[in-house]
């Protein structure tokens, strides 16, 4: 409590030019949040890992909202990408000091990570290459909002548009579930890894 109390505090010093200037003082609780979402060393129980999940989680569906046709037209697919790359890094480091907490190995998590970077630039490639065509059949802002939406309705539409499955369809239809299922893997291991009881508890 001490220690707290002493890296929150503002130095106000009686002589000019010691002690910290004020706004100073708050720099290391600062570091130490970003080195709980970005470093993957160290450990984390499971009820804190279970709060941060579901908050990075949360972020990846807010972040859908980088994908109005409004963003896009103004800076492409370039924000939904840079949000996802450091929601997907967070996701690692997260799930790195869990399994580690847990005697388990981090490759688990890096390969995951890496399977579920893989759904995301498919869905990127099949979103940009049905996105011109949505825009002028999908009047729903809320629909063409969401990327995978964007997709759903795009495979719907072909299906409807077209009498015969043809290789387009095939190809997008295939591009879509390869990207749908990491991402169904990534949350079954969120929920595995919350459920993994700490070493010392199991010691």
């Amino acid at each position: 409590m001490g220690r707290r109390f002493m890296v929150c505090q503002v130095h106000n010093s009686p002589h000019k030019g010691e002690g910290s200037a004020p706004g100073e003082s708050c720099i290391m609780p600062a570091m130490q949040a970003l080195r709980f979402l970005f470093s993957p060393s160290g450990r984390l129980s499971p009820q804190p890992f279970a709060f941060a999940a579901v908050a990075v989680y949360a972020a990846g569906v807010a972040s859908q909202w980088l994908t109005t046709p409004e963003v896009i037209a103004r800076a492409g697919l370039w924000p939904f990408t840079i949000a996802q790359a450091v929601l997907i890094w967070v996701w690692f480091a997260l799930h790195a000091k869990r399994l580690r907490d847990a005697g388990r190995a981090v490759g688990l998590a890096a390969g995951v990570s890496l399977l579920y970077a893989l759904s995301v630039v498919l869905l990127m490639i099949v979103a940009a290459s049905f996105y011109n065509t949505l825009a002028g059949e999908v009047t729903d802002a809320n629909t063409a909002s969401a990327l995978g939406l964007i997709l759903l309705v795009s495979i719907i539409a072909i299906l409807l548009g077209s009498p015969h499955y043809d290789v387009g369809w095939l190809m997008v239809t295939s591009l879509t579930l390869l990207a749908l299922v990491p991402v169904i893997v990534a949350v079954v291991f969120t929920v595995w890894a919350a459920t993994q009881p700490s070493r010392e508890e199991s010691a």
